[in-house]
């Protein structure tokens, strides 16, 4: 079967499921209807998995790995504040925020990629990625984000390497959703962790990805850094505005 699915698709796809969650978070939909809030959080599982599958195939393609890597940091510090206002309203900036967003997260697997890449001996690159999952412990996706790039790095068949972190991904997920769930059942609500099945979503996207850049020059790409930023900021006027 022809695989019709390139880069490009992928990423409108993370980004207009990025949108819809932030919605839902940023606009704190549960105090109106819980089932969509659980949608809108279902439905953003999808855009973490893409991007990081898509940062592997980056870290494999580039031509430049150091510019690469500048640009997640670039992008990480610009979104650092605006996040802060989407999803601390009225609170004041605290120093742990400063890893708040995903382009910290990709930031960091794109320095443990680099890291493990000439490592042969097993232990000690699972050791570098553990460093690196604590790193990011407090960023979003947690610890989880980078065991789930280390997975679509590591395996080689084409299948097992789609399936198997995203299957690992959405039960660690669910564990670390299950107990905060029931540490703290005040302010994580009972069905967050079954969103984490929405990873589940990126599967046949992802068996169905041709390999090919799609719609692709400085335009586009600079577009979908710029996006992460931009709707945030958007999203808080918008919720100020109401």
């Amino acid at each position: 079967m022809e695989r019709k699915i390139n880069a490009f698709h992928l990423k409108i796809i993370a980004i207009v499921a990025m949108l819809i969650n932030h919605i839902g978070q940023g606009f704190s939909i549960y105090e109106y209807n819980h089932f969509l809030f659980f949608s809108t959080e279902f439905i953003g599982k999808l855009t973490f998995p893409i991007m990081a599958y898509l940062l592997v195939e980056g870290f494999y393609y580039t031509k430049n790995l150091k510019k690469y890597m500048l640009r997640m940091a670039l992008f990480w510090v610009i979104s650092i504040y605006p996040f802060h206002l989407l999803h601390a309203q009225g609170t004041p900036f605290e120093p742990i925020e400063l890893v708040n967003n995903i382009f910290f997260t990709l930031l960091m697997g794109l320095l443990m990629l680099r890291a493990i890449k000439k490592i042969t001996n097993k232990g000690i690159r699972i050791f570098i990625v553990i460093v690196f999952s604590l790193l990011t412990a407090m960023s979003d996706w947690s610890v989880v984000g980078i065991f789930m790039i280390y997975g679509f790095y590591i395996i080689k068949d084409p299948k097992r390497k789609i399936i198997s972190p995203c299957f690992h991904t959405t039960f660690f997920l669910f564990l670390i959703m299950l107990m905060g769930a029931v540490g703290a059942p005040d302010n994580v609500m009972w069905y967050m962790p079954i969103t984490a099945l929405g990873i589940f979503l990126v599967i046949p996207l992802l068996l169905n990805y041709n390999g090919e850049r799609g719609l692709n020059n400085n335009f586009i790409k600079w577009g979908f850094y710029l996006f992460y930023p931009l709707h945030t900021i958007v999203l808080v006027l918008i919720r100020n505005l109401i």
